[in-house]
């Protein structure tokens, strides 16, 4: 087992061996070094700022479901750098990485036209002016193609994909106005919402608040009761994680640990959060996919 690093920060994980890959999809590559990492999709998917279907699409090889070939090699290199691993191989198994046959295609079209042309010599014998224009266009653009470095090509998909994020988000209907989120790096308890006010008796019931659904033990800082399966990491000053994995539909974890704690949560609509004993609201957080990040100082 070795220290795996991304930008999700370190896991042990097995490394990819290069001859464990043969009969494996991309898809499958990108599968298995994230599931190497612990990481939920939904955390990847929002860390990437796309949606989770269409990472879960990409990890299938349902290249189909995608916008485009040119999108599915842009998202699989996002994900190779996010995960730190070397995107080489897993780009070599999605379409268009096979550009060496572009030189045999061009070599079989200038023999095919090398045999069509007349054997005779004067002027009748020479093809017409359009087709050796056509003719020198393709092999020029086919060569382009062929020499033109995986660098370039990683670069324009990195482009396309970015146009296709701001035009889906430009699609998406706007979010009812609210408060403007804190950083999550200023979250304290001071800024923690007051307790919930008991409603009238006339009105219609409402889900309890979280402390009623699993009491606190008095000496946890800091408590989550999931009500789905959701991904949590919670880490001390220096990088000592106190907690980093998915917690279960039902569970409570309750930590205690060495302030200021870093707090990172895959889905927070999936889970109720208790600071020092007092609901904690995780929905003026929550970014695209649903990750809240905050701190608790001292």
């Amino acid at each position: 087992m070795i220290e795996r690093a991304s930008e999700f920060g370190a896991s042990a994980a097995v490394p990819l061996v290069g001859g464990d890959s043969t009969n494996m999809t991309a898809g499958d590559m990108l599968r298995e070094a994230r599931e190497a990492h612990g990481l939920h999709i939904d955390v990847v998917a929002a860390a990437l700022k796309v949606t989770p279907q269409k990472l879960a699409a990409l990890e299938a090889d349902d290249i189909d479901a995608l916008p485009d070939p040119v999108f599915a090699r842009a998202l699989a290199a996002s994900v190779c750098r996010a995960l730190r691993i070397d995107p080489a191989p897993v780009l070599a198994k999605l379409p268009g990485a096979q550009r060496p046959a572009l030189a045999e295609a061009d070599r079989t079209m200038s023999k095919s036209l090398r045999s069509a042309s007349p054997r005779s010599g004067g002027a009748s014998a020479l093809p017409s002016r359009p087709l050796v224009i056509v003719v020198i266009l393709l092999l020029i653009g086919a060569a382009v193609l062929f020499w033109l470095p995986q660098s370039l090509f990683d670069r324009v998909s990195e482009s396309v994909s970015h146009l296709v994020q701001h035009t889906a988000s430009d699609e998406q209907p706007a979010a009812p106005s609210k408060p403007a989120s804190p950083a999550p790096a200023a979250v304290t308890e001071a800024v923690s919402p007051a307790p919930p006010v008991e409603p009238p008796a006339e009105a219609a019931p409402v889900e309890p608040a979280p402390a009623a659904a699993a009491p606190v033990p008095s000496n946890d800082l800091i408590v989550f009761v999931a009500r789905d399966d959701t991904w949590i990491s919670v880490s001390e000053p220096g990088g000592k994680q106190l907690l980093h994995r998915t917690v279960k539909a039902g569970e409570t974890v309750g930590l205690t640990g060495t302030l200021p704690l870093s707090v990172v949560v895959g889905r927070a609509a999936g889970v109720q959060v208790q600071v020092r004993g007092k609901p904690f609201d995780l929905a003026p957080l929550a970014r695209s996919g649903g990750v809240a990040r905050f701190e608790v100082k001292p």
